[in-house]
């Protein structure tokens, strides 16, 4: 039987849901973070929880969801009149999703993305295809590209990124950051179109 919440303490309880799920993940890891931990963070019943999420695993794709959302709402002010960014906008924007405050996912170790991939391959989350069709929806908004892209190569990059986060641990943290900008200059580098100049 549903709890009987306003719409209002719905939205409340969920946005506390979502923070939590955050915080979490970032104090205990995605992994051992279990559906007890994050209801009685959220100060609520654990059965309560399930009126909200059906399971950790929808959880877990709702806070991926709500991430996308407030990277895109940050996008949507970058576009130009003609709904494009230029290249060198379009890397700005990735490269601030790469920062831990803004990506949650550079805040997984390796046990967190194991645990990650075999709770979300339904959804074809870590296909090829997948990661294909997502880059090039967001390449079709970006103006400068090089008509020969091959975007596997930026999914690869982008993906060394993931890596190297999951790992982190065993870099030089002081320029942890400064390698993930030198990554983005490469992607720069490559991706540009160069044949008008």
């Amino acid at each position: 039987m549903p709890a009987n919440f306003t719409e209002e303490q719905r939205q409340e309880i969920r946005e506390k849901l979502i923070a939590v799920g955050y915080d979490l993940i970032r104090e205990m890891g995605l992994k051992k973070m279990k559906v007890s931990i994050i209801a009685e963070r959220a100060d609520i019943a654990t059965g309560t929880f399930y009126h909200f999420f059906e399971s950790k695993e929808a959880y877990v794709e709702a806070l991926i969801c709500e991430q996308d959302l407030k990277s895109q709402a940050q996008l949507i002010p970058l576009l130009q009149a003609n709904g494009k960014l230029t290249l060198e906008q379009a890397i700005r924007w990735f490269r601030d999703s790469f920062r831990k405050e803004n990506n949650i996912l550079m805040e997984l170790t390796l046990d967190d993305w194991v645990w990650l991939k075999t709770h979300r391959t339904k959804d074809g989350l870590f296909s090829p295809s997948h990661d294909a069709d997502e880059a090039m929806r967001y390449l079709s908004f970006v103006d400068g590209v090089r008509p020969d892209l091959d975007i596997r190569i930026i999914i690869n990059f982008f993906k060394t990124i993931y890596s190297m986060a999951q790992n982190r641990d065993t870099f030089i943290d002081e320029v942890f950051e400064t390698n993930i900008d030198m990554i983005f200059e490469c992607i720069y580098n490559y991706a540009a179109d160069r044949s008008n100049k």
